[in-house]
């Protein structure tokens, strides 16, 4: 190899050591009221203390929303967050239509939510905390993955497409896990 060569190989791998720079505080999660895939009352304070992965989504979604799910569904194998998948789509994503998109990904009950309920209050986490769009009906939602922390701050919206996104997402998982 030459000097330049192993000159480039040294710098690349001293920018891999570098630690990445502190996730901004984007947001606090305030307190919800949903319902989960069992039917039962799901409150937002039940997240406190605990690190996890938001999306929004709709099981009748051909497009992103199952690309989303097998992203989360690799976080349910690879780290200890939990995950919460939102729904967008009030009118049919029921209780048991919720369930059984779950079963289909193989979510973890005690560990993977999936949440529906009051529009109104879908539309207020999905535009006004984590601003990734509205819920209205309309099936609009992003295809990000939303990053919180145990105090329920809001850390990072990463993309569920592609691995560096995925790995970004690994990244500040690790960052929030090791400042708790």
């Amino acid at each position: 190899m030459t000097r330049r060569g192993w000159l480039a190989t040294a710098a690349l791998g001293l920018a891999g050591c570098q630690r990445p720079a502190p996730l901004p505080v984007l947001a606090t999660v305030p307190e919800f009221s949903l319902v989960d895939e069992t039917g039962a009352p799901f409150a937002g304070s039940r997240l406190t203390g605990r690190i996890w992965v938001a999306n929004f989504m709709f099981t009748s979604c051909a497009a992103t929303c199952p690309r989303q799910s097998t992203v989360l569904q690799r976080l349910q194998r690879e780290t200890a967050v939990d995950l919460v998948s939102f729904t967008v789509d009030v009118k049919r994503d029921t209780p048991a239509v919720l369930a059984a998109y779950a079963r289909r990904f193989g979510a973890d009950p005690a560990r993977w939510h999936f949440l529906t309920g009051p529009e109104a209050e879908l539309h207020r986490l999905a535009y006004s905390v984590f601003q990734v769009g509205s819920v209205d009906g309309q099936l609009e939602h992003s295809a990000r993955l939303l990053l919180v922390d145990g105090q329920r701050r809001y850390r990072g919206s990463f993309p569920s497409a592609g691995e560096d996104g995925v790995g970004r997402l690994l990244v500040g998982i690790e960052q929030v896990a090791g400042a708790a």
